[in-house]
This record gives structure tokens, C-alpha cells and sequence, in this order.
């Protein structure tokens, strides 16, 4: 197996692992996993954000990069979890009424999307991650 297959298997494992957390498909799981990573990245500091991507699948690091402004500092809006949660659930990337419904699916696919990522990335990081959330929003990583 190339270099190129293993990046395209890893990031299908880590999709298949959402899918099977949130109950959904593939497809599905791609975009929530994508609008929640967006939310998150948006809401780190980006030297943060760039060790945290660093351990993701390739293809999520893509995702991770796309439409990224690394020289923008942390999102200071998304300090409350319903500002986090209501962030995921405008992504433009989500189809509407059919990916997220409502605040209360955006916290159930949130925390899905990062039960998984404690799976793929590692405690150390985590924790720095975590760490630099508002407290409010670091409980859906419980």
C-alpha cells in the first residue's frame, strides 16, 4: 500500500468511527465531523490549532487547513457552549434540517465527533486542547 492509500484509509477509519458513534453514514459523518472541527479549530489559539491537526488523518488535516486563517487569534464569541454548539449547527457545509437539527443534536454529535477524536489523538494534546477551551465548552469533551 502507498504512501497516498494509507492517508485515504486512515481518514476512512477515523469516518467509519464517527459514523458508528453518531448512528449516521459516512457522508454524514464527513460533514458534522468537518463543521465541528471548524468550530473547534476556529476556537483555538493557532499554534495550538497546528499541533492538534498535526495528529489528525490527512485528509482531516485538509479539512482542518480549508478556509483556516492562521493569523487570526481565537474566535472569542464561542465562549459559551451554545455559541460552540449554534456555530456547529450554521456550518454552511451541513445540509440543513438533515445533518444537525437543533442545538440539542449539535451537543450529541459534538461530543461524538470528539469521543472519537480522544481515540486518534493523543492524551497530551488533548488535555492542551482542552485547556484552552472556556470552561463551558471543555464539558463536551466529557
Amino acid at each position: 500500500m502507498g504512501i497516498f492509500d494509507e492517508w485515504v484509509h486512515k481518514g476512512h477509519e477515523f469516518l467509519r468511527e464517527v459514523a458508528e458513534e453518531l448512528g449516521t453514514d459516512e457522508a454524514r459523518a464527513f460533514r458534522i465531523t468537518k463543521a465541528v472541527l471548524h468550530t473547534l479549530r476556529d476556537r483555538l489559539d493557532p499554534r495550538e490549532g497546528k499541533d492538534f491537526a498535526a495528529q489528525l488523518p490527512m485528509v482531516l488535516k485538509a479539512v482542518w487547513c480549508e478556509g483556516w486563517d492562521p493569523t487570526r487569534g481565537p474566535d472569542k464569541s464561542l465562549k459559551k457552549k451554545e455559541a460552540f454548539l449554534k456555530r456547529v449547527l450554521s456550518d454552511p457545509g451541513l445540509v440543513p434540517g438533515t445533518d444537525v437539527e437543533n442545538i440539542e443534536e449539535a451537543e450529541r454529535v459534538t461530543r461524538g465527533v470528539f469521543r472519537v477524536l480522544r481515540r486518534h489523538v493523543t492524551p497530551g494534546e488533548i488535555e492542551d486542547v482542552v485547556r484552552q477551551l472556556p470552561e463551558e465548552v471543555r464539558e463536551l469533551w466529557e
